[in-house]
């Protein structure tokens, strides 16, 4: 029997739950099925085929809500799943995990799954905007056998808000390789890249350029850091989208251009971490921070943002250094601590290092998809329709 499957991610841009989608298609891919990604993102595309995992650019789902538009691409959805007879149907991010359920149901795709990569709102954001979400997660939910939160906290949010029905809501942790450790010759020259003198502090941010990621509140912190301090530290950030401009005015504004650099996008992320001092990521929500793991695999370290994935990640701050999101006077004093206690960032590196060897590997994150989907494929009714061949298991 050939298994057929289709991750739907839409026209949601790069990012780091990108590299998780195309490494559980990877998977699936080894074991000699067909494995598709629904994706208009040109970079997730051409990942994608670096991979040898299959592309599909079906034009049907859009970032931005137009009512009239998202039926009709509703529509062209479940004519192309109810002719192209998928085994399983497995969507990620808000938009895509909508349409792309509603459609897959209508089209009685088999099994049905979706990863919630994150909410569409985060901890303080105002009551009628997570009503509003949850009721749309609800009606979605009625059409898949689970929904997976990638963290325990959002699992247990998940579960509080009602998005789906308790039972189907599961949670499977993010998980990322172990990432290439550059030489020191290496660090040395990005480093010199970037224009660090001895004595300079080099703070990374690394990521997408978009609302609720609090890089207005690192930029925003530099002014809060002391005269002396601030004359060393130099700040880089690492990545690419809508907000690029704002944030390069907001720069020029305050006058931080000696402390400020923009790098654009950046496919070495690992080196960059190995090169920095210390790993800032000031964001106000997160599923489970991709860029987070990233920095705690390769020991960097971090100072982030107390909401509820980042405390659960970093088992309370044992792995980083916490301060609450969108205070920017907190995140500048933090950013002067850690400046001058290099033994205590040392040690902070090292910790999450060892919290990421213990919970967060890509191994780890592949087994528990595994093990998903052969109880999903044994629930089915009819046993003989598509019987269970994970023969191949990754266990």
């Amino acid at each position: 029997m050939n298994i057929r499957i289709l991750h739907i991610v839409g026209d949601s841009k790069f990012g780091g739950a990108s590299f998780g989608i195309i490494r559980l298609a990877r998977h699936w891919k080894s074991l000699n099925w067909d494995v598709q990604i629904l994706s208009t993102d040109g970079e997730l595309q051409r990942l994608a085929n670096s991979e040898g995992v299959g592309v599909l650019p079906l034009d049907v789902i859009w970032r931005e809500t137009r009512p009239i538009k998202d039926l009709l691409g509703l529509w062209r959805l479940y004519g192309y799943l109810k002719r192209s007879r998928y085994t399983l149907v497995h969507t990620h991010t808000t938009k895509a995990g909508f349409v792309g359920r509603i459609a897959a149901k209508m089209a009685r795709v088999p099994i049905v799954v979706h990863t919630a990569h994150g909410f569409a709102f985060h901890e303080t954001s105002p009551w009628w905007k997570k009503s509003a979400c949850t009721v749309l997660d609800r009606l979605a939910s009625f059409g898949c056998k689970r929904v997976i939160a990638v963290s325990h906290f959002h699992q247990e949010w998940g579960r509080k808000l009602g998005i789906a029905a308790k039972e189907k809501i599961i949670a499977i942790s993010n998980g990322i390789p172990d990432p290439f450790k550059p030489d020191v010759k290496r660090i040395a020259e990005i480093r010199g890249t970037w224009g660090i003198k001895p004595g300079d502090l080099a703070v990374l941010t690394p990521g997408r350029l978009a609302p609720e990621k609090g890089l207005e509140d690192l930029i925003d912190a530099i002014t809060h850091v002391e005269p002396e301090v601030r004359a060393r530290l130099r700040v880089l950030i690492a990545g690419d989208g809508v907000l690029s401009s704002d944030l390069q005015r907001r720069v020029s504004t305050l006058k931080l251009e000696k402390h400020v650099s923009f790098l654009g996008f950046q496919n070495n992320i690992p080196e960059l971490l190995c090169a920095a001092d210390l790993v800032v990521l000031p964001t106000w929500r997160e599923g489970l921070s991709i860029a987070l793991l990233e920095a705690m695999a390769q020991g960097c370290p971090i100072l982030t943002t107390r909401i509820g994935s980042n405390l659960e990640v970093t088992r309370n701050g044992a792995g980083a250094h916490l301060v609450s999101a969108g205070c920017p006077e907190q995140l500048g004093r933090a950013i002067a601590t850690l400046a001058g206690l290099p033994e205590t960032r040392r040690a902070l590196g090292q910790r999450a290092r060892e919290i990421y060897l213990e919970n967060y590997t890509l191994d780890r994150m592949l087994s528990q998809y595994h093990t998903l989907y052969e109880q999903l494929f044994e629930e089915l009714e009819d046993a003989h329709t598509v019987p269970t061949i994970l023969s191949s298991s990754h266990r």
